[in-house]
C-alpha cells in the first residue's frame, strides 16, 4: 500500500503520544485527549472533548459522507501501569527509537494503532476525499480497566446506527474477526472464626472455599464449548486471600476467577450456570455462606467472515491462509456490541505478545503500514465520490 504520511511526521506523533503517561489507574486521559483534538483542529476537523471523571475524557469527531454506510475507527488512550526500571531496558515513557522500533508503554497496545486510525482520518480530509459514507473517530478512556469511555459513548450516542466498527488493537498487522469473552468472578466463603485448637467450634472459611473451588473445577468439563476460530473456554484461579493467622480457624476467604469463554454462552447466562452449579454443592452445608460474584463481564466479539467489513479487510490484507484469525484478549468492541452488531474487525500495527510487558514496543514499519490500510479500507467500505466498490 501507498504510504499516506510523512513517516518521520507520523513517528514522532507516536512518540509524543508514548510520553503522554495515560497508565490506568488513573488513567489521566484528558492530556493525550487534548492533544489529539488539537491535532484534529489543525487540519480543519472539529474535535469533541467530552469529560468523564476528574481527568479523564473521550473524543470523538467525525467525516461526514452522504448518507449509506457508517464506519467507526475506535481505539483506547489508556495504558496499563508503566514496567519498573529494574524489571526494562528502556523508560517506559521516554519513546526511544532503536533498530526500527519504537519503546514505551503503549507502543503496542494501542497507541501506535490509534495513531495510525487518526492519521488515516486526517489524511482523507487533507486530500480532499468525499467519502459516500460516514466516518467516525472515538478514542476512548478507560479500556484497561472497565472501559468506562466505552460505557458513557453507548450511553450518550450508542452504536446501533454504525455499519461497522473497526478497533485499532494489537493483531500484528493480521485481520482479525472476534475475541473470547471475559468473566471475572469472586468466590467468597464466610464461617466462623475459632482457637485453631478447636477446629470444631468454628466454621472454617479457607476448607469451605478450596470444596467450592474443587467442586466447580470439577464441573467444568459441562461447560467447557469450543469455536472454530476464538478457540476453546478456559478457567484460572487467579487470586485468593483469606484468614488472620496461623492459630485461627479463618472466617474469611475469597478466591478470583478469570474465565474466557465462545459461544453460545454469553457472561450473564454463564455465571448463572456456575451459581447454580455451586448452589449443588452448598446443599447440606448451611453451615458456611459460599457466594459467587460477577466482577466483569465482557461478551465475546465474533464477526462473520462473509461481512462486508471483513472481506475487504482480507482484501487488503489476507491472512496466512487467507482467512481471518482471532485474539485472546478482550476488547472495548464487547460494550460497543450488543447481540453481534454493528459487526467488528480488529487490525492492529502492535504484536500481541507486547501488550503490558516491559520493554513494549512496535515496529515502525507495521505501524506506517496501518496508516495506510486503515485508509484504504475506509474508501473501500465506504465508498468514494459515488464509487462504491462492492465484495
Amino acid at each position: 500500500m501507498t504510504p499516506v504520511w510523512d513517516p518521520d511526521e507520523a513517528v514522532e506523533l507516536l512518540r509524543e503520544w508514548i510520553r503522554i503517561d495515560t497508565c490506568n489507574p488513573p488513567g489521566s486521559e484528558h492530556r493525550l485527549a487534548f492533544a489529539i483534538g488539537q491535532f484534529l483542529g489543525k487540519w480543519g476537523i472539529p474535535a469533541h472533548i467530552e469529560p468523564l471523571d476528574g481527568n479523564r475524557s473521550n473524543v470523538t469527531a467525525v467525516l461526514p459522507g452522504k448518507g449509506g454506510r457508517k464506519l467507526m475507527f475506535c481505539g483506547h488512550l489508556d495504558t496499563v501501569a508503566a514496567w519498573s526500571a529494574s524489571s526494562g531496558a528502556y523508560p517506559p515513557h521516554d519513546a526511544v527509537m532503536e533498530a526500527g522500533r519504537i519503546y514505551g508503554r503503549g507502543a503496542a497496545d494501542m497507541k501506535s494503532g490509534l495513531a495510525a486510525m487518526l492519521l488515516a482520518f486526517v489524511s482523507l480530509k487533507r486530500d480532499g476525499i468525499a467519502l459516500d459514507g460516514d466516518l467516525l473517530f472515538l478514542a476512548a478512556a478507560g479500556e484497561e480497566i472497565d472501559s468506562c469511555g466505552a460505557q458513557a459513548y453507548v450511553r450518550k450516542a450508542g452504536t446501533k446506527d454504525l455499519s461497522a466498527i473497526v478497533i485499532g488493537e494489537p493483531t500484528g498487522g493480521q485481520v482479525a474477526a472476534g475475541h473470547k469473552g471475559a468473566l471475572w468472578l469472586r468466590l467468597e466463603a464466610s464461617g466462623r472464626s475459632a482457637h485453631a485448637s478447636m477446629p470444631e467450634n468454628g466454621r472454617n472459611a479457607v476448607e469451605a472455599l478450596m470444596g467450592a473451588a474443587a467442586w466447580l473445577r470439577h464441573r467444568e468439563p459441562e461447560w467447557r464449548t469450543s469455536d472454530p476460530l476464538l478457540g476453546t473456554t478456559s478457567m484460572a484461579f487467579t487470586r485468593i486471600a483469606g484468614g488472620v493467622q496461623t492459630n485461627i480457624v479463618p472466617d474469611r476467604c475469597e478466591l478470583e476467577i478469570d474465565i474466557r469463554f465462545v459461544p453460545p454462552w454469553d457472561g450473564y447466562s454463564l455465571h448463572r450456570h456456575l451459581s447454580a452449579q455451586l448452589a449443588e454443592w452448598k446443599m447440606g452445608r448451611e453451615d458456611i455462606r459460599v457466594e459467587l460474584k460477577p466482577l466483569l463481564i465482557r461478551n465475546p466479539v465474533l464477526t462473520p467472515e462473509s461481512d462486508p467489513i471483513i472481506r475487504h479487510a482480507l482484501g487488503l490484507c489476507p491472512g496466512p491462509d487467507g482467512a481471518a484469525g482471532a485474539v485472546t484478549y478482550y476488547t472495548d468492541g464487547s460494550v460497543l456490541q450488543s447481540d453481534g452488531k454493528p459487526p467488528v474487525l480488529l487490525y492492529g500495527p502492535g504484536e500481541p505478545g507486547q501488550a503490558h510487558r516491559p520493554d513494549e514496543w512496535v515496529d515502525v514499519k507495521a505501524y506506517l503500514t496501518a496508516i495506510a490500510f486503515y485508509r484504504e479500507l475506509a474508501m473501500r467500505y465506504l465508498g468514494t465520490n459515488g464509487r462504491h466498490l462492492e465484495i
